[in-house]
């Protein structure tokens, strides 16, 4: 007796293929979120590492001091340009020569200063950095060629981190919190943010900082205090800080808003792409 193939027929096919299409619509979006998750994870973890990095650089500095480009790289010390003696030349501490210095001492990798969750390609991994450049017999400490924060108030150009931190300029808030503090309720590392912490539409709405984690049109990003815990939401006013007095008003502390403009107390992280002059240096941040 002669058997017969059955095939699918077009009815059964398509059936199939609705059902399959059926399903990916229900996982595709669970698993985007999944992934999205993931790289705010890493993101976090990567924020902690750096921080970490201070941390324990502090062990071996003045007052537990985290690392700081002007007292690495001093001035001249009795006409000549001696390691270790001098006083701290404020026109180093960029967040450029911040971030080169601690990469040649192998605090962290180039691949940790830019966040998985990054969207601008103006951000790029520095991939060239030269760690023989370290020579402090000729008066340089780090490399000053591949490795670049660029830009002005106007925006960012160019850049080898995602992420903005305390300014260096010589402040109260700098001799208050850029040292191992443990103070669980100021923000000094994290993601960058809207420009100048504003929540009107022309800055807020226009800032691609809202791609880098969650939807576009709200911010998310993640903040790293100076205990070294990380906190993910969607405020510039993280709860569990402390009140800033501007005048005699006590108002929320704005992360990313310089709020008291005469004593500098306050907590704030900026990406500073340019520090020129002397005392006080002129730090200029850029925004995006």
């Amino acid at each position: 007796m002669k058997k017969t193939q059955r095939a699918f027929t077009l009815i059964e096919l398509l059936v199939v293929m609705a059902i399959i299409a059926l399903l990916l619509g229900i996982l595709l979006p669970a698993l985007a979120k999944a992934r999205a998750t993931a790289r705010q994870v890493k993101d976090s973890t990567q924020i902690q590492q750096v921080h970490k990095g201070w941390m324990i650089a502090s062990v071996d500095s003045t007052q537990g001091r985290f690392p700081t480009p002007g007292e690495i790289n001093r001035l001249a010390f009795g006409g000549a340009q001696l390691p270790g003696r001098g006083n701290e030349d404020e026109s180093r501490n960029s967040h450029q020569s911040l971030f080169a210095a601690c990469l040649s001492k192998q605090m962290f990798s180039p691949q940790i200063l830019i966040s998985p969750s990054e969207t601008s390609s103006k951000m790029a991994i520095c991939a060239n950095f030269n760690y023989n450049a370290y020579r402090p017999a000729s008066d340089v400490y780090w490399d000053e060629t591949n490795f670049k924060i660029a830009g002005t108030a106007a925006g960012i150009t160019a850049a080898a981190t995602s992420y903005a931190t305390l300014p260096l300029s010589n402040t109260v808030r700098r001799a208050r919190e850029w040292r191992n503090s443990v103070n669980s309720k100021v923000v000094v590392l994290g993601n960058r943010g809207v420009k100048d912490g504003s929540i009107t539409p022309a800055d807020y709405a226009t800032s691609k900082t809202l791609e880098i984690h969650g939807a576009k049109d709200e911010w998310d990003g993640n903040l790293c205090f100076n205990d070294n815990h990380v906190t993910f939401g969607r405020t510039f006013v993280p709860e569990g800080c402390d009140l800033v007095t501007v005048g005699t008003t006590n108002i929320v502390d704005n992360v990313f808003k310089r709020d008291d403009t005469s004593k500098d107390a306050d907590m704030l992280i900026q990406l500073v792409t340019s520090c020129t002059g002397g005392l006080p240096a002129n730090h200029i941040a850029s925004w995006d």
